[in-house]
């Protein structure tokens, strides 16, 4: 340090990250480097804002690679190394020290170490997997046979010419299907049966999981039987409208024609004689996804009237499975939940200096090396899309003697396709790199030597329609697993050696998990004595229980759930459950022993039926959310504000976990609305980039793969990565845009705009292409291209509930032609931060004439209305959706904005949880901020403190839960408000990118104190403010590095600062007007502005 820094004292640099993380393992050869500023000594704070920087990497030999140099430049992030590309699998060290505002440079920072990752090139191992097949999928529970996702499961019946078939059978997801006349696969015919009796007759088709679907082949017949059910909520096409219910199917072949009976009416007749001499086989079928429950089967020969089988499963445990036991227990064809237990052993050729473990997997696993475990991986993208993980092992391998064989295990869990997960096979890849205290170097990496065994998990079906199957640990199967020798398990296979044809490619994650242990607050005693753990709110956890003692081969029902009966047991209906298995069945073995569940559920409630308490010693479960590198705070003079905010906080926190979900239950899947509206609050109350970043690309990598047609460009999934395919809801693609500028704004990320700003013009151009120049509808956004059911050309609020009457069939939609122009308006300002003026000045007159046609042709008698008609003709329907949407992003005219604010507040909470940030923006666009608060605090209307009232501990999916639908009772999407929350009633806003510069302006309104921070460059930028009669007190801190404006309505201020002397007061020229009032009387009010610098401040309002 120079003289002049240690006279002065400096600026110096702290909190560094290598590619997004304090401790990063994954470099990439060529990382990108970050770091927080911090004031040292007596640093002058009018000058703690960096003016440039020097970076330095060394390699572990302490031999300097490279140097920056001294650049001019405030950027704290994405400082990319400018050396030769580093070793992979190598360890490093870089440091940075900064310049002040004022020049002076400060002292360096001390050595941050980071390790590189294998290149794709370089991993020295092979992608391995196990034979398909094992336990057949078919297992008693609750009193039937559950049969899933399997193209054939043999009835233990002979083949026959001629048969008759009784079964009393439940579609439970998706069609129960027969195979008849089979002697192989793909042969035969087809029966299928739905839940609204729906029969279909079709030639057998030939599949094998992982596909997504059953393929379609000729259909010889098809009938509907005669049910009258009502049907509870829209769904897409191929889901199933009704729930499942018991029927009573009849089937009979005497070789010539086919007949269907369902509840006694006959449906089917169908003439197929077979040839001369033939016979076949009988067997079940269910596609993927889906499943079926038999409480009982008969066959009978039709030619001698002989019995072939008959097995009731209702008629008690005993006897259901003395029944299974007939059936074949393993099929060759791939399973749909399928577990593998991979096993070898390393042998170290001396001490260790350090030990690397790097694994990926399609979709899970969990590694341990000797017997410790030590690294958990997961990836549920598409080939080549995936992500790696690493551990640092150097203290467990350098605990074991050299020439001693070290047990190394996997346990894969491969899910098939399903909703967040894309349908891919199964596979891991392992690679374990030892250095010596010699220098030498190991690496053992997963190969075809390894060996590879079934794990003990059973087969028991699916959770639900989505693709979630149930987990089922067998505790004896996973005890003879464990006792046998390594040499007897069969030889993993080998799909060759990283990088393959089918995976080109991994990534090194940047996100991370956070896991810990929670125990229950109550526990309670239902009616009939069956132990319930109490969570007090709903959690993502995975249930853990240790029992004392166990009984071998006992299935204990470990169930979650979201309420309680009235009977004290876990409520298991269609709503309460989300339409969800919720149970966890754990087969006993002998002894002391522990249940540790892998995959995780949202619930509040965990019941053990059939355990008496004293055999437990310990019950909870592992909460599993996002980890963040912050968090920031808000409170108020409002208690029920608190307790919404409180109950926002806890879904957003609790509304990721691998990736952003729908829901931590129902619907795992990464939908392109619910990330962005919960991307908007973990950003702003938690710090949060990684996630979003993650998000934004896998989006853009959906548009690549599936969105490349002249027709598609400009479109995104509706779920990214997903087991269906190519599947987009419209107006979640005209999100996009607007959710990157965010990311833009919280960050300063140029280079992650500049990757996917192709994307977003293709976006913006996307909905110029539905714009006629003429007709009816000329000039707007006319029936966007994609969607289909209740989504086709817009979802406009979701569950359609949340629409509250709105317009449907308005072939221009008001909210869908506003999401294009906040698109347009989007990428034309990103396109401008990216230097491409040209682009933003076209997408920019491309929004304004929008803009102009939809204030003009949609604004009828004064008001909004939902959009026009094919012909032309306006909406006779004015939604809260049509008025608040454009208010939102600042597209109504001037003179309309006040009377239609007012319009919104007398209208209260008629918008879904969808779309209500957009309500609570254009409110306070309008100076309503009273009316928002009504909205957050009113428990007479819809809304969060009605949803408190219910008792929710985690936001819904919709205001209220229809009965018979399976809304979401772990939704995180209305979580969003959280930004506006920060951003107006504490009175933070990001304005300018990388958060260096933030407004701090308390609102006006009927709060009498908010006190909160806000995770910003360096630190966060706490506020308290308070009024009091009509004075107004302020006090804030602003990190190092942040610059903020304090506005604070006109008067005369007592000012201190961090040092002797009053911030800097601006001239009157520089005043502005409030942004925000309270009924909107006090919007427009003069402000008085205050530039100041890092430190502590407090304002006074001076009396009169």
């Amino acid at each position: 340090m120079d003289a002049t820094a240690a006279a002065h004292g400096a600026l110096r640099a702290g909190g560094l990250m290598t590619d997004g993380l304090t401790e990063c393992l994954t470099a990439t050869v060529r990382p990108a480097f970050s770091w927080q500023l911090c004031l040292e000594g007596d640093a002058v704070p009018a000058a703690s804002r960096q003016s440039g920087y020097e970076l330095a990497v060394r390699d572990a030999g302490h031999r300097q690679l490279w140097t920056s140099g001294d650049v001019p430049s405030t950027s704290l992030s994405e400082v990319t190394f400018g050396g030769p590309a580093l070793d992979g699998d190598a360890d490093y060290a870089w440091r940075v020290r900064v310049r002040d505002g004022a020049g002076v440079q400060g002292s360096w920072s001390r050595w941050q170490p980071f390790s590189t990752g294998p290149t794709d090139t370089g991993w020295e191992a092979d992608w391995i997997r196990r034979a398909p097949g094992g336990r057949a999928p078919l297992e008693i529970l609750d009193n039937a046979l559950r049969v899933a996702g399997s193209p054939a499961l043999p009835l233990p019946c002979p083949p026959v010419r001629s048969f008759r078939l009784e079964a009393r059978v439940r579609p439970a997801m998706g069609r129960a299907g027969l195979l008849l006349r089979g002697s192989g696969p793909g042969t035969g015919l087809l029966l299928e049966l739905d839940s609204s009796g729906s029969v279909l007759l079709r030639r057998a088709p030939a599949w094998d999981l992982p596909a997504p679907s059953v393929p379609e082949t000729a259909v010889l017949a098809r009938a509907q039987a005669d049910h009258t059910r009502a049907v509870h909520q829209e769904r897409l096409p191929g889901k199933d409208l009704f729930p499942g219910s018991w029927q009573d199917l009849l089937v009979t072949d005497d070789g010539q024609v086919i007949r269907v009976s369902l509840d006694g009416v006959e449906l089917l007749a169908v003439e197929e004689p077979l040839p001369a001499g033939a016979s076949g086989r009988t067997a079940l079928h269910q596609g993927p996804r889906s499943q079926a429950e038999y409480a009982c089967l008969r066959v009978e020969d039709g030619e001698t009237g002989s019995v072939l089988l008959d097995h009731r499963f209702d008629a008690g445990e005993d006897l259901a499975h003395a029944a299974l036991a007939h059936w074949p227990g393993t099929t060759a064809h791939r399973q749909p939940d399928e577990w593998t237990l991979f096993r070898t052993t390393v042998r170290l050729a001396g001490p260790v200096r350090r030990a690397r473990l790097y694994a990926a997997a399609n979709h899970h696993a969990q590694l341990w090396i000797a017997n410790a475990p030590c690294l958990g991986t997961t990836s549920f993208g598409y080939p080549g899309e995936g992500y790696y993980d690493a551990a640092d092992v150097t203290g467990i391998l350098a605990a074991q003697p050299a020439g001693k064989d070290i047990p190394l295990a996997a346990l894969l869990h491969w899910y098939g396709p399903g909703q967040g997960r894309a349908a891919g096979l199964p596979g891991l890849l392992v690679r374990l790199s030892v250095d010596y205290a010699d220098g030498r170097r190991d690496v053992f990496g997963s190969h075809a030597c390894w060996r590879a065994a079934e794990g003990p998990y059973r087969q028991s079906g699916y959770r639900n329609d989505e693709g979630d199957p149930v987990e089922h640990l067998d505790g004896p199967a996973a005890a003879v697993l464990a006792a046998t020798p390594l040499q007897e398990l069969p030889p993993a296979i080998s799909c060759g050696s990283h990088p393959t044809p089918e995976v080109p490619r991994v990534r090194p994650r940047r996100t991370r998990m956070a896991e810990r242990f929670v125990a229950p607050r109550h526990f309670l005693t239902a009616d009939d004595g069956t132990l319930v753990a109490d969570f007090g709110q709903v959690i993502p956890g995975r249930p853990a229980v240790d029992f004392l003692a166990g009984v071998p081969g006992r299935t204990v029902m470990i169930r979650a759930g979201y309420t309680l009966g009235g009977d004290g047991r876990v409520d298991t209906g269609k709503t309460p459950t989300q339409n969800t298995d919720m149970s966890f069945p754990y087969t006993q073995s002998a002894g002391p022993q522990q249940y540790r569940a892998s995959v995780h559920l949202g619930f509040r409630y965990l019941e053990l039926p059939g355990v008496d308490a004293a055999d437990v010693s310990r019950l909870g479960a592992v909460v599993v959310h996002g980890e963040h590198p912050a968090e920031g705070s808000f409170s108020s003079s409002d208690p029920t504000l608190d307790a919404v905010f409180g109950l926002l906080r806890d879904s957003a926190l609790y509304g990721v976990q691998e990736q952003f979900v729908d829901t931590p239950t129902r619907e795992k899947g990464q939908f392109l609305a619910d990330a962005v509206n919960i991307s908007y609050a973990t950003m702003a109350l938690f710090g949060e980039h990684a996630y979003t970043a993650q998000a934004l690309r896998e989006f853009a990598w959906s548009a690549a793969r599936y969105w490349t047609g002249a027709a598609d460009r400009g479109r995104y999934n509706a779920v990214y990565p997903n087991g269906d395919g190519k599947r987009d809801i419209p107006d979640f693609s005209l999100m996009l845009p607007e959710w990157a500028e965010e990311y833009f704004l919280r960050t300063g990320d140029l280079a992650l705009v500049r990757e996917l700003l192709p994307h977003l013009c293709d976006t913006a151009d996307y909905a110029r292409r539905y714009i006629p120049a003429e007709g009816p509808t000329a000039g707007l956004v006319t029936r966007l291209g994609g969607g289909s059911g209740p989504y086709l050309h817009g979802i406009v609020d979701w569950p359609a509930p949340g629409r509250f009457g709105y317009d449907m069939d308005c072939a221009a939609k008001t909210t869908v032609n506003v999401q294009a122009c906040s698109a347009l308006l989007a990428t034309a300002r990103l396109c401008a931060a990216a230097g491409q003026e040209d682009d933003a000045a076209r997408y920019a007159g491309a929004a304004r004439t929008l803009a102009g046609t939809i204030r003009t042709r949609l604004r009828v008698g004064g008001v909004m209305v939902d959009g026009l008609h094919e012909d032309g003709s306006p909406s006779t329907h004015a939604s809260q959706h049509a008025t608040s949407f454009p208010l939102s992003i600042g597209i109504t005219d001037p003179q309309d904005v006040a009377p239609d604010a007012a319009r919104l507040a007398r209208m209260g909470m008629r918008q879904g949880p969808l779309t209500v940030h957009r309500l609570v923006r254009a409110l306070l666009a309008g100076g309503l901020t009273d009316a928002v608060l009504d909205l957050f605090t009113s428990r007479d209307q819809p809304g969060w403190a009605r949803l408190l009232d219910r008792g929710a501990t985690f936001t819904w999916e919709a205001w209220d839960l229809v009965d018979g639908t399976d809304y979401s009772q772990s939704h995180a999407w209305s979580a969003s408000v959280i930004k506006e929350i920060l951003d107006h009633l504490l009175g933070v806003r990001f304005l300018a990118p990388d958060g260096g510069n933030v407004l701090i302006q308390p609102p006006l309104c009927r709060l009498e104190h908010a006190r909160g921070a806000v995770p910003a460059g360096s630190g966060a930028v706490s506020v308290d403010w308070r009024r009091r009669n009509r004075s107004l007190e302020l006090e804030c801190t602003v990190p190092a590095g942040v610059t903020a404006t304090v506005r604070l309505p006109a008067g005369t201020y007592r000012v201190k600062g961090p040092v002797p002397g009053a911030a800097v007061v601006p001239g009157p020229s520089d005043a502005g007007t409030a942004a925000a009032g309270g009924d909107g009387s006090t919007a427009g009010s003069p402000t008085r502005d205050f530039r100041v610098h890092p430190g502590s401040w407090s304002f006074a309002l001076e009396s009169d």
